[in-house]
């Protein structure tokens, strides 16, 4: 039987350069001329970022390649997590369900392929809260045979879902005092990685705006899983120090890109403590990786 498409939703702003490559890449995949392509472009902040936001439109207004391509050009700032919370929840309410990219995302050929059909294969498991097709960079252990795994932890670099799990999100987190002084609840959604909490306090805190780390906080508080690839369809350009939200420039999440992942998805999955590890490893909080990494900003201005 033939797979449904999902639509593609993608969440630009002022980085003309980054979203081209973004759509040079996406319009390579086997699936581009048949999948549906929303565009949410949010408006400038402050008067800095006009020319830029305005050279993003006039890209984005002239992109081919794709069965339709509908931009939806915001007249006020929204910010990112506005943007993609209205954006995702408009779309994923017609179609029941997404594959969401933003500007800084390169993808391998095969990409639409793996989301749709993962999106197809998952889409009556109720454990599974998302798909993706980041993968960080650390290798899988050897003796593991298949070609994705769970984790605790969903990713904002690239991701897909379906209505019925989108729309439990309490964007909100109503029961955050609950939360915060609980040890167990804590160290349950620390399973993904020790940032996690810091992340949501500070989302609390009003210090950041995030719409990852509710979707996150979510999917713990209802114990469901994401589908990583044990290979990188997805790489992300985007740690240079032009984001507005990763300001600064790293390499610890670059990712070597597989132009033709070999993958077969199945339902017999459990966590795996060794590739969790890893995983934690790169993801958790670390005293001295943060000094090491103010000094490395420091010394290279």
């Amino acid at each position: 039987m033939e797979v449904k498409l999902a639509p593609i939703v993608l969440f630009v702003y002022n980085r003309p350069a980054h979203i081209q490559s973004t759509i040079e890449a996406l319009q390579k995949n086997e699936l581009a001329g048949a999948s549906e392509l929303f565009i949410y472009s949010d408006a400038p902040k402050d008067e800095g970022q006009v020319q830029k936001v305005a050279a993003v439109r006039k890209y984005i207004n002239k992109i081919k390649g794709f069965k339709s391509v509908l931009v939806v050009e915001a007249e006020k700032n929204k910010g990112l997590a506005n943007s993609i919370i209205s954006g995702v929840s408009e779309i994923i309410d017609k179609y029941g369900k997404v594959i969401v990219l933003e500007d800084d995302l390169l993808t391998a050929p095969c990409f639409l392929r793996y989301m749709n059909e993962a999106l197809d294969f998952y889409a009556d498991n109720k454990e599974i809260w998302s798909v993706t097709g980041y993968q960080y960079p650390f290798n899988v252990p050897v003796n593991y045979i298949k070609s994705v795994y769970l984790s605790y932890r969903g990713s904002s670099w690239s991701w897909a879902t379906w209505k019925d799990r989108w729309i439990t999100v309490d964007w909100s987190v109503s029961d955050y005092f609950n939360y915060r002084f609980n040890p167990k609840k804590i160290a349950h959604f620390c399973k993904g990685g020790t940032d996690l909490d810091k992340l949501l306090r500070n989302q609390m805190k009003g210090v950041i705006d995030s719409w990852a780390i509710r979707w996150c906080y979510s999917q713990s508080l209802q114990n469901k899983y994401t589908i990583y690839p044990c290979k990188a369809i997805v790489t992300n350009n985007g740690t240079d120090g032009t984001g507005t939200h990763f300001l600064i420039t790293t390499d610890r999440y670059k990712s070597e890109l597989v132009s033709d992942f070999q993958y077969e998805f199945t339902h017999d999955l459990i966590i795996n403590p060794d590739i969790m590890c890893s995983y934690r490893r790169i993801v958790n909080r670390s005293i001295i990786r943060r000094v090491k990494r103010i000094f490395n900003n420091i010394i290279k201005r």
